[in-house]
């Protein structure tokens, strides 16, 4: 049955805790990880081509651009890809890895909740970082493994005027003439449940209490509303527009009256005319200018091809492969810290990931873990009383 209310997934989570660990992963897939992550890129080719032969690598990953083929040019070895949603892909996990049955090889997901208390905890996916990268990854990037981090911007319509600064502090888009702002609905996107729970910690109620004077004149007071976060997440709910697709958005934006507003992911602007649309991120926005959120890349526990998996997120994790994935795009953002943006991606105005490091709101997995099942009852109530 397709789960796609998260409260669903929250009881099943309760179940899984349960379920055993097949000997398969503690023996098998776990061996060879242990033994991959010290070896050369030659050596763990050579084990890779050795295992799988002529058979493909299966891949599941929320993003098509892992069809890309020259990981198969530089390695020989076939890749074959699934590209279903988050929530499909932890139901494939159940299905198969919870029941012994192969499916996938390398996983490519988000979601840090889901991915630590309902997959791991239940035994589905192994963690791997090789070697040569456990230098240039932040050490809270390690377990579970971010691969890539994508961000997703407030935007606006500028009418042709560049000057405007129609979106100066973000306390805007809770305002009744602010209103329309498209944002992807949190009760069916991840990324945005995360954020608006991420919000809630001490370090963005503090930015949001510096915006809020900033806009308002006045210090923010306790009333209605536990704390600031919670008023800016229940009155930006109740101000935007709910729209299921960040092309949707994009080009509503782009096409729509000047102070048009939205969230979309930035590589979304590469497909509409971007001549009248302002990065609020480059205005200088009071308080916070979006959100970032990452994909982690594991290992299926029943993996048929475990050294090619690994070889897999090897070539990912370098410049080469990221370049080939996701690099071409902006708004797309190596876990590896010597990876820059593409040439591509400065002439959109993106910027180093070290430039979103304070004006965005990072997915925080630990606070997420902390106060998820809190804040997501809040904002499930709030989203359905729109």
């Amino acid at each position: 049955m397709k789960k796609t209310a998260a409260i669903l997934v929250a009881m099943i989570l309760c179940l899984s805790l349960l379920l055993p660990v097949s000997a398969l992963a503690e023996t098998d897939v776990q061996k060879a990880l242990a033994d991959a992550a010290d070896l050369s890129w030659d050596d763990l080719l050579a084990k890779a081509k050795a295992e799988i032969g002529d058979n493909e690598l299966m891949i599941y990953s929320n993003t098509s651009r892992v069809k890309e083929d020259t990981f198969t040019e530089k390695t020989g070895i076939k890749i074959a890809t699934q590209n279903p949603n988050d929530s499909q892909i932890y139901e494939m996990l159940e299905q198969e890895v919870g029941n012994n049955v192969y499916g996938a090889d390398v996983v490519l997901l988000q979601d840090c909740f889901m991915l630590t208390n309902f997959a791991i905890a239940s035994g589905w996916l192994e963690n791997y970082v090789p070697a040569d990268y456990k230098s240039v990854i932040l050490e809270s990037d390690q377990n579970p493994l971010v691969c890539v981090y994508l961000n997703r911007l407030f935007f606006y319509n500028d009418g042709g005027d560049k000057q405007a600064k129609r979106f100066t502090n973000v306390w805007q888009f809770t305002e009744p003439e602010f209103k329309g702002t498209e944002f992807k609905n949190p009760m069916d996107e991840k990324s945005s449940m995360n954020f608006l729970i991420s919000l809630t910690s001490e370090q963005w109620q503090a930015k949001l209490a510096d915006a809020y004077r900033s806009y308002y004149g006045k210090d923010w007071a306790a009333g209605e509303f536990a704390n600031i976060s919670y008023e800016w997440i229940y009155k930006f709910l109740m101000n935007c527009t709910f729209v299921s697709k960040d092309s949707t958005i994009a080009a509503d934006v782009a096409g729509g009256a000047a102070g048009s507003a939205g969230l979309f992911v930035f590589s979304k602007l590469r497909s509409v005319d971007a001549s009248n649309i302002t990065v609020c991120a480059n205005d200088g926005i009071e308080g916070f200018a979006g959100l970032m959120y990452p994909i982690y890349g594991m290992i299926a526990a029943n993996a048929k091809y475990p050294y090619a998996a690994c070889l897999y997120l090897n070539y990912l994790l370098s410049e080469e492969g990221y370049n080939n994935i996701f690099g071409k795009e902006m708004g797309t953002y190596s876990a590896n810290g010597t990876i820059g943006i593409s040439e591509n991606a400065k002439t959109y105005g993106d910027q180093p990931l070290s430039f979103w490091q304070d004006c965005l709101v990072f997915e925080d997995a630990e606070h997420v873990q902390n106060v998820y099942f809190e804040v997501f009852d809040q904002i499930q109530q709030w989203c359905a009383s729109k």
